[in-house]
């Protein structure tokens, strides 16, 4: 196994967890917020998990996707992004809602907001984990058996 190999691994693997522990943040904090303050604060912290997730999301749409395609079957990455996309747009527009309000009368979308961030989470949590078990070290291995081939599909490692 290969230095090289182990790192992207390891750094897919903490950008995940990274991800997993603001969206869990977020998912504890906005159901139990009431007052204005704390719920527009609240709603704040969910665009920018939103803004992180996209911007990870995009990386793996622009750079990570074609080199795994080129070697195996990653159609289902994909599908899970497509359903991505549209429950992100939903969030968004939800805590954008609550901000523009100040965060006030808020009570009556709480439930929808949370709502569509569970839905969120039940499409991203699974598709970090089937990424991660395709970047295991074993796996990258299999794929690119080389530190060569590794940084040919991958060039930007270095």
């Amino acid at each position: 196994m290969t230095s090289l190999h182990r790192y992207y691994s390891d750094h897919l693997t903490a950008i995940h967890n990274g991800l997993r522990r603001e969206l869990k943040s977020v998912l504890h904090t906005l159901p139990n917020t009431s007052q204005p303050t704390s719920v527009k604060n609240a709603l704040r912290n969910v665009l920018m998990f939103c803004r992180h997730l996209q911007g990870h999301h995009d990386l793996e749409e622009a750079v990570i996707f074609p080199s795994f395609a080129a070697v195996t079957d990653i159609s289902h990455w994909s599908h899970s992004h497509e359903e991505l996309d549209s429950t992100l747009a939903r969030v968004r527009k939800l805590a954008q809602q609550g901000i523009d309000q100040d965060g006030k009368e808020f009570d009556g979308q709480k439930s929808l907001i949370v709502d569509e961030i569970e839905r969120l989470s039940d499409i991203v949590l699974p598709h970090l984990r089937d990424e991660e078990l395709m970047s295991t070290e074993e796996e990258l291995i299999k794929l690119w058996p080389t530190e060569n081939a590794f940084r040919r599909a991958f060039p930007w490692l270095r």
